[in-house]
C-alpha cells in the first residue's frame, strides 16, 4: 500500500506500489477491493479525493492524471510533459482541483488541473529544481501548497484567490 487517503465514507484508498491497481478497504469488513487501471503499465503513486468523492491519481510511469468516479468510471489525461513528466507528489485544493509535480523535467514543475474545463493550468517551474517532490499538502486557510523534496528542501506555492 502506498499513497493512502480516506474518503468521506471512512474508506481508505491506496495505490498498490509496482502495479496498475488502486485498492480500497471496506471499513466494516476490512475486505480489500482492487481496481485495475486501464493500462497494465500504469504505476500510480499518490491519491487525492475531491469534494464530489472522486479519487484522483498520478501515474508515474506514463505521465497521466487519472480520476475514478463514484460510479467506477475511470478517466485519464496526459500531463503537460507526457511520458517524461514522472508525476509523483499530489494535493487537492479547496476548489476540488488536483495539483501535482512533474518530477521528470529539470527543473521540476508544479501543475494544476481544472476538472470543469479539463485543462491544465498554472504550470510553474520549481526554482530550486526540487529533485523528486514526493509529498504535498494543501493548507486551505492560506491557500498554499507545501511540499518536500529529495534535495532536502521544503517549498511553498501560493495559490491565487478565485477569479
Amino acid at each position: 500500500p502506498y499513497g493512502i487517503v480516506v474518503d468521506g465514507e471512512g474508506r481508505p484508498w491506496f495505490t498498490e506500489f509496482g502495479s496498475h491497481k488502486i485498492g480500497r478497504v471496506d471499513p466494516a469488513t476490512f475486505e480489500v477491493e482492487e481496481i485495475e487501471l486501464p493500462r497494465a503499465d500504469a504505476r500510480p503513486r499518490r491519491l487525492e479525493i475531491d469534494p464530489a468523492g472522486r479519487v484522483w491519481y498520478v501515474d508515474f510511469a506514463d505521465g497521466m492524471l487519472g480520476r475514478i468516479d463514484p460510479s467506477g468510471e475511470i478517466r485519464e489525461w496526459p500531463t503537460p510533459d507526457g511520458e517524461a513528466a514522472r508525476p509523483y507528489g499530489m494535493a487537492m485544493d479547496d476548489r476540488g482541483r488536483p495539483w501535482f509535480v512533474e518530477t521528470g523535467p529539470d527543473p521540476n514543475r508544479l501543475v494544476g488541473f481544472d476538472p470543469a474545463t479539463e485543462e491544465f493550468f498554472a504550470i510553474a517551474d520549481i526554482p530550486s529544481g526540487g529533485g523528486s517532490v514526493r509529498h504535498m499538502h494543501y493548507h486551505a486557510p492560506a491557500s498554499e501548497i507545501w511540499f518536500g523534496t529529495d534535495t532536502g528542501t521544503i517549498g511553498r506555492a501560493v495559490i491565487p484567490a478565485e477569479d
